[in-house]
């Protein structure tokens, strides 16, 4: 376009005449502005300047023209930023104020609106005045001012909104309040809601510019909820039935309305009334329509409403009769705010009874095994000795110090939270694992001993008291004085250590924003990520389900801070619930690359002128809780004062509860499964779990799960340990517990360790954990019910079970009574025997079972009874021949022709054998070189050795034995001994090779030569020392298989077999 016909064109603006300036007006707008670079080339040459002076004329027509080209000019950034400098702000407010015509009015808006974009404008709006006079166009409007106008001051509204300086100003002047009942009065009128009136006329329906209204304010309604604070909440109300119209909208503008909605969830003042208003009810109706994984992962804020509304009782009683729960749970697999939601519902036992039927036991046990899957083992273990003895000097400081806590200052005015930095506050992020915001109280779960730290010293009035409420039914603050209280980890409160602390009402003022602290810190809302110009669900929105959400109470998470929760006190600047206490952008105004899209800022509507359960009988199965879990209390007390150890560090503080937030949710809650039915305040009724609830929670997947995370985790005694003390506690339990195999995987525990005991503490905790809970295994199945059950199952269970039982009894069972029971009565021992000959399972369980079986039943370990030597030593033969004479010495010829020369004389008095034989009537006797079958020349001279240091005297008192080296030839002069006749001599070997030669690497040897040469010799020792010797496990399975691989198999499991029904039917 020319420049010089722009100039020309707007010289006519100058002139005096009327007609000359529309013409020249309109010229303008249909040529010169038509798109950017016209409107730069217009403003380039002066032209904005030249449109001040017509705003102040009393000319309609001009003015409706000059207001249309400056709306559009205002489309482009410079000349938006011109237009503001030119100062047009006053002439602009002086239209709204004065000027009645509605077209005029209405472009007057849409100008506003344009300039209102840029910040700089927006300010200079707000300080003339524009706010006001916005407000009063709205107010005072009558049947002349056309929807087109209304739409537009709306808009601008919005716009200036933008500003954040001055909503608080907006509010004052009810801004909010005034856009809320325009919503009202059109849904009134257009039937969307019930009139107030008694006209009996019904609505007529929505118009097209109705329509446009409507979602005009709807979309400025969620700019309002995206930075609310209670004021704000409280004007969108307006004349009280607000939310019900933003509900009732939700019908035909499902996705603005539901945006407003769901930002008001995040202010715990406006959830009671959004409740009342019918949100839970059109939330469920909607998400009914679809309710699979991946639509959950599209609607992420209708996860998030869902369980920011549980945090009240009304919505919570709403949501299980409108049948909600089943939704909550499918959104808990993407979502990790209703996964935290779900805690709102252990108080509530009918509701929580729905979940588990409805699968919450599975998909707990699903994110468990999928966590574990990935998680690093968090042991602290020791590199060196040194390290650990400074831990340990560290530790014994600690423990010899008096245990005290500061006095609490309960006149501060400061919340409890900082007050007592007990379980709440400490440094030790593992104590504290979730914290949730529930009917205007802070509810924390303590996975930690709880303590109040005072010596026992302390007098009463010394004894800090503490301000919060216990949920249990023992444990009043009044009580929690002198001893240190412990939480059971099967105690039949679940609730113990569950504390509840009210909103401090020292919290800032209510005009500060609020925002969820689990809402992202980025500029869209958390409905509006993708934008809002879609109809329905934003499809663009992802979630993140594979991404454990921080849900732990951190410095940058927690719960909805509700209304006045921005925590202004400097005492909670590290305990912030977010991370920053601004309220972000609006989610509508990112996105400006587009002129003519909805979320666009760019859009700039132009006006048409022609438009101006459980069973009794079951729980008295169960076994007393406290009792089985005495000793696993102990172990908390252990654990409570190894917390010292844990590092502290800042650094990893905030990582770590991210990763760990989501898991500690899914903990908290199978510990509340783990305990069934509950009353209304926690405690425990006499009804066990369910067997469908106890099949789930003992299954397989679960109870590795829950095994895999105790070995790997900070804490091993901590939640996950109570869940497995809690089941092993339950006798309904101990089948299904049995079929998993549960007691090998715990005895592995107690005896395998991934670091040393003496350097890791965690894994000294778990080989005392495991043992502790094989010990409550061990309860169960000698007990008269386990007696029953097992025994049934033994006689009339499926060959799997019996062959299961079979192997993992002797592991847990250690009583003559019940042994006898199993393994004879109900033929347990002739079912191992034969898994153990067909090769069934894997050899070196069974081995283990067949030692633990035998140590059971008391057999001993024979080197265990042999201790008549304090030590051995080495000879060798020296006859010392050289003085006698050659009748005196005679020759023993070998089979190999070897010969070994002795001391005949010596021989015949210390041996009736060899009289017999040298001295006698025999052949032998006449004969120098005497021949002699079936013996070495080693072992002959050993024999002859311990012959000349007396050991065949009776009178013998050896200390030190004289042993050959090889076992070989100790096993052959043993069997010389015999066959000569020295008894005495026979006895102290046999003891020596017991005592000094018989080990894991040689056992299986000594039974071998037993059965082959040895005529029982030693025999039944060995069969002892490998069922109960001192020797790991894959050595006593070693011994077995090539025992086994012999020919003399049978011999072998009989040997085995006679030993054990011997000592069990004694």
């Amino acid at each position: 376009m020319d420049k010089n016909y722009v100039k020309t064109t707007i010289e006519g603006l100058k002139s005096t005449s009327s007609s000359r300036v529309q013409d020249t007006l309109l010229k303008i707008r249909s040529k010169v502005i038509t798109n950017d670079s016209g409107i730069q080339l217009f403003r380039d040459c002066g032209g904005l300047e030249c449109l001040l002076p017509h705003l102040r004329k009393p000319n309609e027509r001009i003015l409706d023209l000059t207001l249309s080209i400056l709306g559009n000019c205002c489309l482009e950034d410079e000349s938006s930023l011109a237009v503001g400098k030119l100062n047009y702000y006053g002439p602009l407010v002086s239209i709204l104020k004065t000027v009645c015509r509605d077209s005029i009015v209405g472009r007057a808006c849409r100008v506003i609106g344009n300039m209102a974009q840029k910040t700089s404008n927006a300010e200079n709006l707000h300080n003339h005045g524009v706010v006001t006079a916005l407000i009063t166009l709205i107010e005072s409007r009558d049947k002349n001012t056309s929807y087109p106008t209304l739409t537009m001051a709306v808009r601008a509204v919005r716009q200036l909104w933008m500003v954040p300086d001055k909503r608080e100003e907006m509010l004052s002047l009810n801004a909010v309040r005034c856009i809320a009942i325009l919503l009202t009065t059109e849904c009134e009128s257009a039937g969307v809601i019930k009139s107030t009136c008694n006209s009996s006329k019904e609505g007529e329906g929505l118009r097209k510019s109705q329509e446009e209204l409507i979602c005009g304010i709807l979309k400025c309604l969620g700019y309002f909820t995206t930075h609310a604070s209670a004021l704000c909440a409280e004007q969108i109300q307006g004349d009280g039935r607000g939310y019900q119209c933003l509900v009732a909208l939700t019908k035909t503008y499902e996705s603005v309305a539901l945006k407003c909605l769901m930002n008001l969830c995040y202010l715990s003042s406006c959830r009671p009334l959004l409740g009342t208003a019918g949100l839970v009810e059109c939330l469920v109706r909607i998400l009914l329509k679809n309710s699979e994984d991946s639509y959950w992962q599209k609607t992420e804020s209708a996860a998030r409403a869902l369980a920011q509304l549980s945090g009240e009782s009304v919505n919570r009683s709403r949501l299980r009769h409108c049948g909600g729960l089943p939704l909550l749970l499918a959104a808990a697999r993407v979502s990790p705010d209703a996964m935290r939601a779900l805690l709102q519902y252990v108080f509530d036992d009918t509701s929580f009874q729905i979940l588990v039927s409805k699968g919450l036991i599975s998909l707990l046990t699903d994110e468990l095994t999928t966590f574990v899957a990935t998680m690093d083992f968090e042991h602290n273990n020791l590199e060196n000795a040194e390290s650990n003895e400074i831990v340990t000097a560290f530790k014994t400081d600690e423990t010899e110090a008096p245990k005290t806590e500061p006095k609490l200052n309960t006149d501060d005015g400061k919340s409890l939270f900082v007050r007592r930095r007990g379980p709440f506050c400490s440094k030790n992020e593992d104590e504290l694992k979730v914290v949730i915001e529930r009917d205007n109280m802070i509810v924390g779960f303590v996975d930690a001993v709880d303590s109040d730290a005072s010596d026992d010293s302390q007098s009463d009035e010394e004894t800090p008291r503490r301000k919060y409420l216990k949920r249990a039914r023992s444990m009043s603050p009044m009580t929690l004085k002198k001893k240190s209280q412990l939480i059971k980890m099967a105690s039949k409160d679940w609730s113990a250590g569950v504390y509840w602390e009210p909103k401090s009402p020292e919290w800032p003022s209510s005009s500060r924003s609020a925002m969820s602290p689990d809402r992202p810190q980025s500029p869209l809302s958390p409905y509006y990520e993708a934008g809002l110009g879609q109809p329905g669900f934003p499809a663009g929105s992802q979630f993140p389900a594979s991404k454990r959400a921080r849900l732990d109470w951190s410095p940058e998470s927690g719960v909805s801070t509700g209304e006045g929760s921005s925590m202004g006190s400097s005492c909670w600047k590290d305990f912030q619930w977010s991370s920053g206490s601004e309220s972000p952008t609006s989610p509508l105004s990112i996105n400006e690359e587009s002129s003519d899209s909805e979320i666009s800022g760019r859009y700039s509507p132009v006006l048409c002128e022609a438009e101006g359960e459980a069973e009794g009988a079951a729980a008295r199965a169960e076994l007393d809780a406290a009792q089985v879990a005495h000793g696993l209390d102990e172990l908390i007390m252990d654990d409570d004062e190894s917390l010292d150890d844990t590092p502290t560090a800042e650094s990893s503080g905030k990582l770590e509860n991210s990763k760990t937030s989501r898991i500690a949710c899914v903990l908290v809650l199978l510990f509340r499964v783990s305990h069934g039915a509950c009353n209304s305040l926690g405690a425990m009724r006499e009804e066990p779990v369910s067997n469908h609830t106890l099949e789930l929670l003992t299954g397989r997947e679960c109870l590795n799960a829950l095994l895999d995370y105790v070995e790997k985790c900070k804490r091993p005694l901590g939640r996950a340990a109570r869940i497995l003390a809690r089941v092993l506690s339950n006798a309904l339990c101990l089948m299904s517990i049995l079929k998993h195999r549960l007691a090998l995987r715990l005895h592995k525990m107690s005896v395998v360790s991934k670091h040393p005991p003496t350097k890791c503490q965690q894994c000294k905790q778990i080989l005392r954990l495991s043992s502790k809970l094989l010990a409550q295994l061990t309860i169960l199945a000698e007990s008269s019910y386990g007696i029953g059950e097992i025994s049934y199952q033994l006689l009339k269970g499926s060959p799997a079970m019996q062959q299961t039982l079979s192997i993992t009894l002797p592991y847990i069972v250690r009583t003559e009574k019940p042994l006898k029971k199993y393994f004879i009565d109900c033929n347990a021992l002739n079912i191992l025997f034969n898994i153990i000959s067909e090769s069934k399972e894997d050899m070196k369980v069974c081995v283990t079972a067949l030692s633990k079986l035998a140590t059971n039943v008391h057999i001993k370990d024979p080197k265990s009874l042999e201790n008549r030597f304090n030590d051995q030593i080495c000879v060798s033969y020296d006859p010392i021949l050289d003085n006698l004479a050659g009748s005196d010495i005679v020759t023993f010829e070998l089979d190999d022709k070897s010969q070994v020369n002795a001391n005949k004389i010596f021989l015949c008095q210390n041996s009736e054998v060899f009289s017999a034989m040298l001295m006698g009537c025999f052949k032998e006797s006449a004969e120098k070189c005497v021949r002699l079958q079936n013996v070495t020349k080693p072992a002959l001279e050993y024999l002859f050795t311990l012959l000349h240091i007396g050991l065949n005297n009776p009178k013998c008192d050896v200390q030190v034995f004289p042993l050959a080296d090889k076992l070989e030839t100790n096993l052959e002069v043993l069997l010389l001994a015999d066959r000569f006749l020295f008894d005495k001599l026979k006895g102290l070997l046999s003891s020596a090779i017991l005592q000094f030669q018989l080990t894991p690497e040689t056992a299986d040897k000594i039974y071998v030569w037993s059965l082959s040469e040895g005529m029982g010799f030693l025999c039944v020792e060995s069969v002892a020392y490998i069922l109960t010797g001192k020797m790991c496990e894959a050595q006593r399975a070693r011994s077995f298989s090539a025992i086994l691989d012999l020919e003399y198999k049978e011999q072998w499991l009989d040997d085995i077999k006679t030993m054990i029904v011997r000592q069990l039917v004694k």
